[in-house]
């Protein structure tokens, strides 16, 4: 997303941009879950954006696909404008909101408290 106002400017390479909408932050949320008792919070993203529109006022292509036939003709076409006529697409890929099992799960503590820190051990630094 960062780069979408670089690539739409003049003179730019052209490429072809994939995002997995799901409307959360599934990592964030998982852990949350994990953690604390299935509780998450701030975790949900707005539903109202589009981030092919964002791609279009940011002055490049954006589709949004709902199946995988959809993400196939997308690619093709996009690939095709990328390589023949030098046009950047940003494809949004619309997902179910669906959680999925963690990536690492050795990974996948709770959080523990800092054995032997204080609030008071914490001193502003002086100067350099």
């Amino acid at each position: 997303m960062n780069e979408m106002v670089s690539v739409g400017r003049e003179n730019s390479l052209a490429d072809t941009q994939v995002i997995f909408r799901n409307y959360h932050w599934g990592a964030e949320k998982r852990n949350s879950t994990l953690w604390y008792n299935d509780n998450f919070v701030g975790t949900e993203l707005n539903r109202n954006v589009s981030y092919a529109g964002i791609a279009k006022a940011c002055g490049v292509e954006g589709v949004q696909v709902f199946s995988m036939d959809e993400l196939t003709a997308a690619l093709d076409k996009a690939v095709k404008a990328q390589m023949e006529n030098g046009v950047t697409t940003f494809i949004e890929v619309m997902t179910n909101m669906e959680l999925g099992e963690p990536f690492r799960r050795d990974a996948m503590k709770a959080p523990v408290a800092v054995a032997g820190i204080k609030k008071s051990d914490m001193k502003p630094q002086k100067g350099a």
